[in-house]
């Protein structure tokens, strides 16, 4: 019987398998559903805006109530309350009504007339800093916006020239060129890598489990004859599910964000889609690694559930790996996905030249490569009964 055969009768099996058992099913179809469209409806506006805050405006005058307007004229800030005390305001913050206090000083107008300096304080909770991040930068823009107004309207008063008084204001402008995402969109960048997350935790899972639940179930001769007797087509049999599915999971993902969310492939959609095939194996790849060593259903799942769930930790995603410990970068080159998200936003979002990306998906290659590592340890496992009903 030839190979493709083998594969067939074990891919077939598989798909069985998976109509049959509810678990496997909802592991490698529903919950990787629900999850695409859960983080398409949270990151769909794209952006944070009308973040609730409470003003404590001491000055109650017409200076303070022109900078508490500008202030909730921001895009990303509501001043949904304006408290009579600091204490009031602090039980706002702590009940959660609001996120941030500003606070205006009752000597601010008369501070203003008088020439001299004055101050807004901005109390800011810390505990989430993309908020807080939108809070300080909207609260400073229409501070920094009213103080110009100020100063122009001072020295316009004293017979400066528009012309002159702004260059006296701002004598050196900074000007910001966003080569990707320019629309500061988190939906461009948090959405895919959030959903990419969730399928690499699905893959490993449902590999483990696929491969395990042989183990467990002592179905493993079973397997094997189905492919008579080939590990290779066995293994490439079940494998071949997870890897199609979660495969069309990803570019589901592609979809949204290009059909839903309006982002544009900038870059090569072709290598992108290579990219998704090899790294939704490199995954399956390390799922049997693990599988093999643990040789026991509930470890390999516990193993392999915490590390999907490191790669989000050390892959760049949300904190820079160039700003964490030195000596923990180097663990960031021990999961796929540090790769694949490289790949992804050059490709998708800054039109990298392919050259540029074929070392990482080498890289992904040599993931796929590590069953090599294993592949006595898993013959010796799947058909030696003493590693079967051991979880």
């Amino acid at each position: 019987m030839s190979l493709f055969c083998n594969i067939l009768h074990s891919f077939i099996r598989e798909l069985q398998e998976v109509a049959r058992n509810r678990l496997y099913r909802a592991i490698l179809i529903v919950i990787p559903l629900v999850m695409i469209l859960f983080f398409t409806t949270m990151f769909y506006s794209g952006e944070i805006v009308d973040l609730p805050i409470v003003v404590v405006d001491k000055s109650n005058s017409p200076m303070s109530h022109k900078l508490v307007s500008m202030v909730d004229a921001t895009r990303g800030v509501k001043v949904v309350d304006e408290a009579q005390s600091i204490a009031k305001a602090e039980q706002l913050l702590r009940r959660g009504e609001v996120l941030s206090i500003v606070y205006i000083n009752s000597d601010f107008e008369s501070s203003i007339l008088r020439g001299e300096p004055t101050k807004v304080e901005c109390y800011l909770l810390g505990t989430n800093i993309s908020a807080d991040g939108v809070i300080e930068r909207d609260v400073q823009q229409a501070v920094m916006t009213f103080s110009a107004g100020v100063s122009l309207s001072r020295l316009q008063a004293s017979g400066v020239g528009y012309d002159e008084a702004m260059v006296e204001i701002m004598p050196i402008n900074i000007h910001s060129n966003i080569v990707a995402n320019p629309y500061l969109n988190y939906g461009y960048y948090l959405a895919p890598l959030f959903m990419f997350m969730g399928v690499v935790i699905l893959t490993v899972v449902s590999t483990v489990y696929a491969f395990g639940r042989e183990l467990r179930d002592a179905t493993a001769r079973e397997w094997l004859a189905t492919s008579n007797n080939s590990l290779v087509a066995a293994v490439v049999g079940k494998m071949l599910p997870a890897t199609i599915v979660m495969s069309v999971m990803m570019e589901f993902v592609l979809f949204i964000l290009v059909v839903v969310m309006g982002m544009e492939c900038v870059g090569s959609y072709l290598f992108l889609s290579l990219s998704i095939l090899l790294f939704v194996l490199a995954y399956q790849s390390v799922a049997i690694v693990i599988i093999s060593l643990a040789a026991n259903l509930r470890l390999g799942l516990s193993l392999g559930g915490g590390y999907a769930v490191m790669a989000f930790t050390f892959s760049g995603i949300t904190f820079p790996v160039s700003a964490m410990y030195p000596a923990v970068q180097p663990l960031s080159k021990l999961f796929p996905l540090s790769y694949f998200s490289d790949i992804f936003i050059d490709q998708m979002m800054l039109g990298v030249p392919i050259s540029y990306d074929v070392p990482k998906v080498g890289v992904l290659l040599v993931f796929i490569a590590l069953i090599v590592l294993v592949w006595q340890r898993l013959d010796r496992v799947v058909r030696n009964e003493m590693y079967w009903r051991r979880s």
